[in-house]
């Protein structure tokens, strides 16, 4: 090998070396960490979500699945210190669009987020309207969290003032029942997830809607949190604030969540049902609209053996236990419209349609964008599914603008042709158009 041949082989490598220690695009090797949090602070500056997104994924990708959560965590939770909520959230969506598994676990790290953006002496409802819909919206359930752990107790009054003091902030009904959702979680966390304290403490609350809120929170955070993933680095989170907490006052402050096991039995491994099977009756929609992952954890997300468990459900909230797989499978499959209505046609025919229910409002819970389950249900084929599919989605236009009917109709415009009636419908703005409603159960 000649001389220009050599140089020309020494200057490349220098070059590939250069680029792997100072950061050169398209290289896997993670950065350095002094090295990261200049590049996070440049990024940050200039609201560069899509550079924060990548650096992300560049400092974590080469792990293993179990050690790239925690690593994710890790970055995230740095990243959303110093009113940074929602540059955190656009850099975890274009994360998302990058690592796959990001859009399974997603809901955890936006509850990492929300803790991290709460601190004591923020007006809780400015932080609580920085969030955004993303990841089904545990932002804003983090924030819950965070403000309930911190305090020192939560009695009656301040559980059914909390969502009136939040929508001073940040008005909407859509955001109303993040906060009651929200509650649901916090207190089965400071509760040491004693889900039956927490239902009876969400009973504090002055609505019906408000309590059924709060009780699909509790019931998620029972299924999460006893899930093999869990919500262990949310609990952790918390606890190592408490503790430094602790730490530079010399004194207890703020609210210490429980230790040792749950004093509640979260799952039951012979009951598929449980924990449903024996709460109250008023209880019971909620529980079965969280009951799916419990589930198909059970039968290993084998969906038509599922639907056989749920056809076990009384009849009255049957139809809440489809829903509920319809939502998981939206979850599970990251948004796959094909693998989903695949997943929500087997089972009882008379029920089905409440499985695309499910799909349809996850879809749009994960954005709070209504044409994302606009176009979820254009893809289901015509009959009761389908039919039922966009009343869902008007069910879910309502909610996000529950004062403005011309906001409504205009959404409405935009469903398939023979949908658009049921969209209508299910956003209150005509009466039952023919063959609705449905009636779980009836042909």
């Amino acid at each position: 090998m000649n001389g220009r041949k050599l140089l020309i082989l020494a200057s490349a490598t220098v070059i590939v070396t250069a680029a792997v220690l100072y950061g050169r695009p398209l290289l896997d090797r993670p950065l350095p960490q002094d090295e990261v949090e200049a590049l996070v602070m440049d990024a940050a500056q200039r609201g560069d979500t899509v550079a924060l997104g990548k650096l992300a994924h560049r400092q974590c990708r080469s792990l293993s699945a179990s050690e790239r959560q925690p690593c994710y965590e890790e970055f995230f939770v740095k990243l959303s210190s110093g009113d940074r909520v929602r540059l955190a959230l656009g850099a975890l969506a274009v994360l998302g669009g990058l690592d796959s598994r990001v859009e399974l676990d997603g809901h955890v790290y936006v509850h990492l987020i929300g803790i991290k953006a709460w601190q004591p002496g923020r007006p809780i409802g400015q932080v609580f309207s920085s969030c955004t819909g993303l990841y089904q919206s545990g932002c804003y359930h983090g924030v819950i969290q965070a403000y309930l752990t911190a305090e020192s107790g939560v009695d009656s009054v301040r559980a059914a003032t909390l969502c009136d003091t939040i929508e001073a902030d940040a008005p909407g009904r859509w955001l109303r029942f993040q906060c009651a959702h929200g509650l649901g979680h916090g207190l089965s966390m400071i509760h040491n997830w004693d889900l039956p304290r927490a239902l009876t403490e969400c009973d504090w609350l002055n609505t019906d809607w408000d309590r059924q809120s709060c009780y699909g929170g509790a019931f998620m955070e029972n299924a999460v949190a006893s899930s093999p993933s869990g919500h262990h680095a949310p609990a952790d989170l918390l606890a190592a604030r408490d503790s430094a907490a602790n730490a530079s006052h010399g004194e207890h402050e703020g609210h210490e969540m429980g230790s040792g096991p749950p004093p509640f039995k979260m799952r039951d491994p012979g009951d598929a049902l449980y924990p449903c099977s024996i709460m109250e009756r008023k209880y019971l929609p909620g529980c079965y609209q969280l009951q799916g992952g419990i589930i198909l954890n059970r039968v290993n997300y084998d969906f038509e053996a599922a639907m056989v468990e749920c056809d076990n459900a009384p009849d009255f909230v049957r139809h809440e236990c489809y829903l509920s797989l319809g939502t998981n499978s939206s979850g599970v499959t990251g948004q796959n419209t094909k693998r989903s209505i695949e997943h929500c046609s087997h089972g009882n025919p008379d029920y089905q349609p409440w499985c695309f229910v499910g799909v349809a409002k996850n879809y749009i819970d994960m954005t709070a964008e209504p044409e994302d389950g606009m176009a979820f249900c254009r893809e289901v084929p015509a009959g009761k599914n389908r039919q039922q599919c966009f009343v869902a989605v008007g069910e879910q236009i309502r909610v996000l603008h529950m004062t403005d009917a011309a906001t409504r109709e205009r959404l409405c415009a935009m469903a398939a042709e023979d949908g658009r009636d049921a969209c209508r419908y299910g956003s209150a703005l005509i009466p039952p158009p023919p063959g609705l409603p449905l009636i779980p159960g009836q042909p």
